[in-house]
């Protein structure tokens, strides 16, 4: 039997290290973002005519998986709290 934080249950383990995992996945996606909102800034500025095309799709590629990823935290919790595995 494996213990964590003085709890001899496997799950709470388990869902710990999910949480972990999660929150360090929230760190890398904020750098992620701010560097495409960089590259699009980028495009915007020195990319000549197709410039303005080409930043929106670095901008809302940004945006959507800072959203996506930072939500993913929210519904693990939303999860943990309504649904309980085990006993």
């Amino acid at each position: 039997m494996i213990i964590w934080k003085g709890v001899g249950c496997l799950p709470y383990g388990l869902i710990e290290s999910g949480k972990s995992i999660i929150k360090w996945m929230q760190r890398i996606a904020m750098v992620a973002a701010a560097l495409a909102f960089c590259v699009g800034g980028y495009h915007l500025i020195l990319g000549g005519e197709r410039g303005r095309h080409k930043c929106i799709a670095w901008f809302v590629g940004g945006a959507v998986g800072l959203v996506v990823v930072m939500g993913a935290y929210a519904l693990a919790e939303g999860v943990n709290t309504n649904i309980r595995f085990g006993s």
